[in-house]
């Protein structure tokens, strides 16, 4: 019989830490419980934790728990393959082989959805099939932003665009999206794919013009980039089309 696992919440947050001083080993654990559908609901604890080395998989267990079970499935390099995104999220996916030697698929995926000054923290998304099981489970995760250091695919990255014929002030749509939701240390770039040229002025409050990112006119396919590095709401307009105006939300 295929059992469905459905995540219902997650229960707590556990630290991710360096494994080994010597190595840029880290590992990667949380934890949640979830409910078999079925003529007999269960209700199951699980964890997973996986210790990277050079943003590859290394080693690492998956395991979910029951009043009557437990599955103790252990991750090894082989056959692992680990991508790390420009937003801050991955995916992971590879073997992992039980106790009892049963074979699984585990797919790992991530997304940060708080960055700060003491680290960040990740919603894990995962399913482990084989056996004629499939285990959806979820996960939350927080780290130092071991992942971040010294690779150049890492950095946060965002894109705001003006589409093409949107200059009337009946049209809708100019900055697309219109209120951008970013991470602190996200780098914006804007686009302008209007036939006509159009500027990204920062203002404050009171739609005054403010030093803080301004660009020169955007001709047609011209970009304009700024980093966000602290927190806030900042403001902004086309100094050519005033009635237009957009946020950006770095949190």
């Amino acid at each position: 019989m295929r059992l469905a696992i459905v995540l219902l919440i997650a229960v707590s947050i556990l630290a991710v830490n360096t494994a080994f001083a010597d190595s840029p080993q880290t590992g990667i654990k949380g934890s949640g419980f979830a409910l078999i559908n079925g003529d007999s609901p269960k209700m199951y604890t699980s964890s997973v934790k996986i210790f990277l080395h050079n943003q590859t998989v290394d080693s690492g267990y998956v395991m979910i728990n029951s009043e009557n079970s437990i599955i103790i499935a252990k991750i090894a390099s082989n056959g692992w393959q680990f991508a790390y995104n420009g937003d801050g999220s991955f995916h992971a996916t590879g073997p992992v082989t039980s106790r009892q030697n049963i074979s699984y698929s585990l797919v790992l995926d991530g997304s940060r959805v708080i960055s700060s000054g003491a680290g960040s923290l990740w919603k894990i998304s995962a399913e482990m099939t084989g056996n004629g099981q499939n285990y959806l489970l979820e996960y939350l995760a927080n780290s130092k932003d071991y992942l971040n250091a010294g690779t150049s695919s890492s950095s946060l990255t965002a894109s705001i665009t003006i589409p093409n014929g949107n200059s009337a002030q009946s049209s809708v749509g100019f900055f697309v999206p219109l209120n951008l939701e970013i991470l602190r240390g996200t780098t914006v770039t804007w686009q302008n794919q209007d036939n006509i040229g159009h500027t990204i002025q920062s203002i404050n409050d009171k739609g005054i013009i403010i030093p803080m990112f301004n660009s020169p006119v955007l001709k047609t396919g011209d970009t304009f980039v700024y980093k966000f590095t602290k927190p806030g709401v900042y403001h902004y307009y086309c100094s050519i089309h005033p009635w237009r105006i957009g946020v950006v939300t770095v949190s």
